[in-house]
């Protein structure tokens, strides 16, 4: 994170940290942006292991990498143009290259 950022972040969770006892302003409507849904899925046992097992080599919850590659999928697809398309294609041939070499 660059030092910027460090800043900023600090100094919202100072301002934060002062005025959280304080009332909400009457002009404010409250909101649950993150508010989220849980989904279940039907996985082979073998791919949850598999999972499992990159999910402790990267150290972070299965969950959160299972919500970012439905996320990044989402992006992608929504975000889909011919040029990333192409950007797409171009990362999975140089990945089939890797492992084919």
């Amino acid at each position: 994170m660059s030092t910027d950022a460090k800043k900023l972040v600090t100094q919202v969770a100072n301002e934060a940290d002062v005025t959280r006892d304080d009332p909400m302003p009457a002009d404010v409507v409250p909101i649950r942006p993150n508010k989220s849904v849980p989904v279940a899925v039907r996985l082979a046992p073998d791919d949850v292991a598999a999972i499992e097992a990159l999910a402790d080599q990267l150290d972070v919850p299965i969950s959160a990498l299972l919500r970012g590659w439905i996320l990044d999928a989402l992006t992608a697809k929504r975000d889909e143009s011919v040029s990333t398309a192409l950007d797409r294609l171009t990362a999975d041939i140089q990945r089939l290259r890797e492992l084919v070499a």
